[in-house]
């Protein structure tokens, strides 16, 4: 990986980035890359990723999307205080009913994990009456707590299999999660550790993920390169010739 840093992108957020990558790829995620433009919609995520396992019977793609203050998340709310209590106690409850659910449901097991612990389940495949009005509700406040746009979309879509918010020490509880999303946090030692399990999608688009990851890490190295070469042209010559093999990328792939 070579790494460099987004106009306008902070010291914290580039940090963000680079150590999720680490822990995405020291878990199996051999083909990643940063700044991904997602498939049918018009989002650019962090972080994508690609596992390829013999004993998943697909690929597994995850996003992740990096915070570095609340600032990232909330909106200006004087019921906050309200809405984090009536949140606290949907979340417990959601976790109850996902424990019952997985003991009387063991097929909705996923493959995506050694550890029983932190393995991931698809409650969707089901239709639990009183599991959906729950979720449902979560929902409803968490859009009035944080501006979960981007959030609500990407899990409504299914844009990956898994789908991680990473964040600063402290900076979320997980019952402060957006719904479905995994947590991870970087600690005081720039380690990333999971702080809650996502929720697993089916049916993921990877041939086109694969493109866009492919296509986003050629376009980072390349930077990285006309950037060491760039000691005699301006930074405007050097973003041309970026631009102009994407141009040639575009035309090759349509």
């Amino acid at each position: 990986m070579i790494a460099t840093q987004m106009a306008g992108e902070s010291e914290m957020h580039r940090r963000l980035k680079e150590q999720t990558f680490l822990w995405a790829y020291e878990r199996g995620y051999r083909c990643c890359a940063m700044e991904v433009r997602a498939p049918r919609s018009r989002f650019i995520v962090d972080l994508a990723g690609i596992r390829f396992d013999r004993m998943d019977k697909e690929p597994t793609v995850a996003v992740f999307e990096c915070k570095q203050s609340r600032e990232d998340l909330e909106r200006n709310n004087r019921r906050q205080s309200e809405l984090k209590a009536s949140l606290k106690i949907l979340q417990e409850r959601r976790e109850t009913l996902e424990r019952l659910l997985a003991i009387h449901y063991p097929s909705l097991r996923t493959t995506d994990s050694l550890f029983p612990e932190w393995s991931t389940f698809d409650f969707s495949t089901i239709d639990h009456a009183s599991y959906r009005r729950t979720v449902q509700k979560i929902g409803h406040i968490q859009r009035q707590l944080f501006d979960n746009t981007k959030f609500d979309e990407m899990g409504r879509y299914k844009l990956g299999n898994l789908h991680y918010l990473v964040t600063t020490p402290g900076l979320l509880s997980p019952g402060e999660a957006p719904l479905g999303w995994g947590l991870l946090e970087m600690d005081g030692t720039a380690a990333i550790c999971q702080k809650l399990a996502p929720t697993r999608f089916s049916r993921v688009e990877m041939l086109e993920w694969l493109k866009r990851i492919a296509k986003a890490a050629t376009r980072r190295s390349a930077k990285a390169l006309l950037d060491q070469r760039s000691l005699g042209r301006s930074a405007a010559e050097c973003q041309g010739s970026i631009k102009e093999a994407d141009q040639r990328f575009s035309e090759t792939c349509s």
